[in-house]
């Protein structure tokens, strides 16, 4: 089952709300008939049925792409203000209660839509309330509409304005503040759902290697027995005596490579540049025709260098991937950070993307994130640029 966008649940629920409303007066409106009011005008009950109005939109449009409901929502609210305000002109204008019902799609309008479509509802709430204050139809006496209103002292007209207008800014505020921090909140869900995902992800990598390691380690193992065994034989030939021994030394070194893994080739702390003329060194076998230029400003003292080097090398592969002729790194920073930019003139074609990186942008990631270091990301029609910051030591900033 697909999940309703957000803005259309808001919509259904004013069915409700509407109904329940047009229930509730119609309920009130027998209650006072038969306490011996009598007679109903057919204007005040035109107004009533109105407000079902706005529910015919939802009903007919509730099936439209998620991007068309906020400005529905928007026309509904409005049409609930204006119908809403037509018919507290009927009922005895501002001075029935019933008046401050107009909050109440103001609040929701603040609630959901952006701040240019709150101030319109806003807008016409408050607009409704002045013309019922101001010019209204006070219902015969003889109708159980009279009942609902009552006349307003021009003194006690203004109070009542004052505090609509008051709680229509209050609501107003306060809902788009609410709105706000819901959206911060899902911001920062979303973004632990996916650091949660990269890193599962990262398990998962890590533990198929751990099985292929162990799939290989077995028998090379397996091998390294019967080669030494083979080799101690009398009946082996001597004609056969250094091949065997030597395929026991291959498979010793190969064994003794996956227990070691990279750790010979662990980069000791070195500037920058050096890492970039090892890292150029490295790119050159893969990519002959790709063009690492640097231009650095400054050239800081890398503390993991091994840990860059592998990102610098998956973006160097993505840059490979996309067929680029160009890759520059310059470096700049501050009084606080240091940075590195990393562009290429990839991807080859116009019709090709470089949104999706892959499992190198992972790893980029997740080792920037070790380092504490930060990654922004910019595509371009031509050019893809990677910035990447972090911190100064503390020695530095005392230098």
């Amino acid at each position: 089952m697909t999940n309703r966008p957000p803005l259309l649940n808001w919509r259904l629920r004013l069915i409700w709300l509407r109904s329940l409303l047009v229930l509730a007066i119609t309920l009130a409106l027998i209650l006072l008939q038969s306490l011996g009011h009598s007679g109903y005008h057919i204007p005040e009950l035109g107004w009533l049925a109105a407000l079902l109005l706005p529910s015919l939109v939802t009903l007919c449009t509730w099936r439209l792409l998620p991007r068309h409901h906020g400005a529905l929502l928007t026309l509904e609210l409005a049409l609930d203000t204006l119908l809403f305000a037509g018919l507290i002109q009927n009922f005895g204008g501002a001075g029935n209660p019933l008046a401050f019902y107009l909050l109440v799609p103001a609040l929701l309008a603040s609630l959901t839509l952006p701040l240019r479509g709150a101030l319109t509802v806003a807008s016409l709430a408050l607009a409704g309330y002045l013309v019922t204050m101001n010019w209204y139809h006070m219902p015969a006496s003889d109708t159980p509409l009279h009942a609902l209103s009552h006349q307003l002292s021009g003194l006690h007209g203004v109070g009542m304005a004052a505090i609509f207008i008051a709680m229509l800014v209050m609501l107003t505020l306060l809902g788009q503040v609410i709105q706000r921090l819901m959206q911060d909140q899902q911001r920062q869900q979303e973004q632990a759902l996916d650091l949660a995902g990269r890193r599962e992800h990262m398990y998962q990598i890590a533990a198929t290697l751990a099985d292929q390691a162990h799939e290989l380690n077995t028998p090379l193992g397996t091998l390294v027995m019967l080669a030494d065994n083979l080799r101690h034989s009398p009946a082996l030939p001597d004609s056969l005596h250094q091949e065997v021994q030597q395929m026991e030394q291959l498979a010793r070194q190969v064994a003794s490579r996956l227990k070691r893994g990279s750790g010979e080739h662990t980069l000791a702390n070195q500037p920058l540049s050096a890492l970039l003329e090892h890292l150029r060194q490295h790119l050159r076998h893969l990519a002959p025709t790709l063009t690492l230029e640097m231009d650095l400003q400054e050239d800081p003292l890398l503390a993991n260098a091994e840990g860059w080097f592998r990102v610098l090398s998956n973006l160097g592969y993505n840059a490979m991937d996309a067929g680029a002729s160009r890759w520059i790194i310059s470096s700049f920073g501050d009084e606080q950070s240091h940075g590195l930019q990393i562009s290429d003139d990839g991807p080859a074609h116009q019709d090709s993307e470089r949104e999706g990186l892959g499992m190198g942008m992972i790893l980029v990631t997740t080792t920037l994130e070790q380092m504490g270091a930060s990654l922004d990301l910019e595509f371009g029609a031509q050019w893809t640029q990677a910035r990447i910051r972090w911190p100064r030591a503390r020695q530095e900033n005392r230098e």
